[in-house]
Parts: structure tokens; sequence; C-alpha cells
């Protein structure tokens, strides 16, 4: 839940500091590492393409189509043209489409990322190190290609780095006795090498790891701070409380794929960015899904 007002907050103020330098550090890669950490072994390389198809691919289809509707109908009700330009890459995807859909390459990453990382590990454990150490070197190397991949499924191939982050946390969590404590001192320098610049921000859909591998283990620190911090604190979180953040959860890739929806509405309406504007991009978003998951529409949305 956290990750989601993060992405919401990040793009509102997307040229503000405080975003680049203080939310693009984590705000995607935890997505990534929590898929990690929560990597359930034996599953067949088919398996996870079927669940993974059923959990990512149907939704991201359905609100895809949603969100072109919508914004084709708005921009007709303010007398804008038909964006052709826009509808024609539809099909690309990933970093080749922009405003409303801004988010939309993340889902087609991540679905590729697990379905390869399912893939590889059981060709050989090594092989997903493998494979993500080549997808870092190729965004430092030149990063566009590899991001211009139709619907990001070259940035499945660097992504994968945090999807064994998160691995490694879960398999050595045993061993961690006080996790807030942890938790802390990986999150609290890591983020402030962000923050203070000493460390360049990522911006994964374009293919920019920041600074050379260091953004990465940045990155991946902040991340899992974030997770051992949040398991610390969930026991004082009350069972009502605890009901409303899974509802909320499950709201997450809805949320995360319409905000952007939200925000060029009311950019093209002529709001500037500000706590409003963030609010609505939140708020309306989790709102519909909401409604949504009480419909016949929830077995295609969610």
């Amino acid at each position: 839940m956290i990750g989601v007002v993060a992405i919401v907050a990040g793009h509102t103020w997307d040229q503000r500091h405080f975003a680049q330098a203080g939310l693009y550090t984590w705000h995607v890669p935890v997505f990534f590492v929590l898929t990690g950490y929560l990597w359930k072994p034996g599953r067949s390389a088919g398996d996870e393409l079927r669940r993974r198809a059923r959990t990512l691919l149907v939704p991201y289809v359905g609100w895809l189509l949603l969100v072109a509707v919508t914004w084709t109908a708005f921009r007709a009700a303010v007398g804008d043209p038909l964006d052709t330009k826009t509808l024609s890459l539809l099909p690309l995807g990933g970093d080749w489409i922009s405003r409303p859909y801004t988010a939309f390459w993340f889902v087609t990453c991540l679905f590729a990322a697990a379905v390869l990382m399912r893939w590889s590990e059981r060709v050989h454990p090594f092989l997903p190190w493998f494979l993500a150490g080549l997808g870092i070197a190729w965004c430092i190397g030149d990063r566009y290609p590899l991001a211009h991949i139709p619907e990001s499924v070259g940035t499945a191939l660097p992504a994968l780095a945090f999807l064994l982050v998160g691995k490694l946390l879960r398999h050595f969590r045993h061993t961690i006795d006080q996790p807030l404590l942890t938790g802390l001192v990986l999150l609290i320098p890591s983020w402030w090498l962000g923050w203070s610049g000493a460390l360049d921000t990522l911006n994964m859909k374009s293919g920019n790891l920041g600074t050379p591998v260091l953004s990465v283990l940045m990155a991946a620190a902040i991340s899992c701070g974030l997770l051992l911090v949040a398991e610390s604190l969930e026991r004082f979180i009350p069972a009502f409380g605890r009901k409303v953040v899974f509802t909320i959860a499950a709201c997450a890739i809805p949320v995360i794929l319409t905000h952007t929806l939200s925000l060029a509405i009311t950019e093209r309406l002529g709001f500037p960015s500000s706590k409003w504007t963030f609010l609505i991009a939140l708020l309306a978003p989790l709102l519909v899904a909401l409604v949504l998951r009480l419909t016949p529409a929830k077995r295609v949305l969610f």
C-alpha cells in the first residue's frame, strides 16, 4: 500500500526533488522485491505462465480498454482531436506509451520477469543471476534498445535482480532476530544516498538504473528495509485495520494502472500538480476499483 501511494505521489510531482530523489529510488523496485519475497517454490514454468497471465495480463487488457475509452471520450468532450498516434502505439506498450498509460509497462514487465525467473531457475539456479547481470550491463551500456522492446519485456532482465534480492531476503529471514532494527539500518542510510544525490535515482521504465550497479544496490536495500519494517509493525495493526489494508491492497493494480488517467484529466483541465490532484489520483481510482470489485467485472479486472 505504501508503494502504491509512493507511485501516485511520484507521478504527481515527478519533477520535484523529493519525488525524484526520495521516491523514484525505490517505489517501483519494491514491488519486484516483494514478488521475490513471496515467491512460491516448486511451480512449473507453465503453471507460472498461466497464473501470471490470469492475475496480470487479463486485468492489464481490461484496464487498458477502460482507460483508452475513458480518455478518448474525455478528449472528445473537451474538443480535442482523436489521439491516433498514442492509440496506434498501445499494442507496443511499455516505454512506447505515455500518459495516461504511463504505468502500464509495470504489469507486463512484472509478468515477463516472473515467468522468466521461473523458467530460468528450473534450467539452472545460477541462470537468473546471469540474466539479471546481463540486463544490468545492457542498461549501463545502452539502455534505449532494451527499454524499447515492446511491453517492457526487455526491462524484465534487470528487474530479475530485484526478484532475486526478494528471494534472498526470504531465504535468510529466519536469521534476522531484530527485523525492525535491521530494516531501519538498511532503509535510512540507503534512502539518504539517493536523497542527498550521492547516488542517482532510477527510472526502470526507460531502463535508467542510475549510478551503475550502486543505485540498484541502493534500491534493493531500501526495499528490503521497508519490507522488514512493515513486517515488524504489522502486529500493531488491529484486526479491522488489517482488513482495510487487505481490501485496499487488493486494488493496487487498478490504482497503479489508472491514477495517471486522473492526472491526465486534471492536467488537461488546467489544474497544477498539488495535494488535491494527488488525492484525486489516489482516491478516485481506488473508489472505482472498490465498486468494480463488487460487480461481475471483478473476474476480468482483478
